[in-house]
């Protein structure tokens, strides 16, 4: 029999459902085997749906890579890093050096996600300038600077650890590979083919089940039925009770 592609593409979600039901419920299991439902047409069932599960389109069964990882875990670390570094780097300049200490956190606060990436990679670009005297806006101001990166080597900010931030900073902001493609599991033809088995199957077994199985809450778990939505109750002049007058 020749079925829709709507029809075939629903089936997996369909037969899942029907197999999940027949298998949670020992009454519904009874009822179908009585109807000639034996395990070895339930193996047929699971069998023809995994056919029909393989990924049709070339992906990797992972949907992740190692970069991909990396950079949440970077961008995880950098959010974690910036609220109590700043702080403490914070506090220190203010007392020693306010100017350089106005400098660096001007408009600069800690924040979260994306926003903590790009809030580190600045403070680590001010610092850079600090230190290298790179900011015409600070020519006269150059000593003090680089004394006020100095000591905040001393409290744990030093080029190693600048370095460790800054290639953080790199991995959180990409990029990262693609996804290896991998060659088709499938042809449409073959796709097609194993749909068209599974919904063979789902159409008899879903058949027997609607002769046999007839509580209504069975029939929702098999998929075979829908829960009605509440509908209002309409006076005779057909408005609401409820509704506010």
């Amino acid at each position: 029999m020749a079925y829709s592609p709507q029809i075939l593409e629903a089936t997996p979600d369909r037969a899942t459902r029907l197999l999940s039901g027949i298998g949670a419920v020992a009454t519904i299991r009874t009822l179908l085997s009585d109807a000639g439902m034996t395990d070895q047409a339930i193996v047929e069932g699971r069998t023809l749906l995994f056919a029909c599960l393989a990924a049709p389109r070339g992906l990797t069964a992972a949907q992740d890579t190692g970069d991909a990882r990396a950079q949440r875990a970077a961008k995880a670390e950098l959010d974690q890093w910036d609220e109590p570094a700043f702080g403490r780097f914070g506090a220190t300049l203010k007392r020693h050096h306010p100017g350089a200490g106005m400098y660096v956190f001007n408009d600069l606060s800690p924040s979260t996600g994306d926003a903590a990436v790009h809030g580190v990679a600045t403070f680590l670009t001010r610092i850079d300038a600090l230190e290298g005297g790179t900011d015409p806006d600070r020519s006269g101001t150059k000593k003090d600077d680089k004394k006020a990166v100095e000591l905040l080597a001393t409290r744990g900010l030093d080029k190693a650890e600048r370095a460790r931030l800054q290639k953080l900073v790199e991995v959180a902001l990409g990029p990262t590979e693609t996804l290896p493609e991998q060659p088709a599991t499938q042809t449409h033809e073959e796709r097609v083919q194993a749909l068209t088995k599974l919904r063979d199957w789902y159409d008899e077994w879903a058949a027997a089940a609607r002769a046999v199985v007839k509580k209504k809450s069975y029939r929702i778990r098999l998929g075979l039925a829908n829960r009605k939505s509440p509908v209002k109750k309409a006076t005779g002049n057909g408005e609401d009770p409820k509704s506010p007058k």
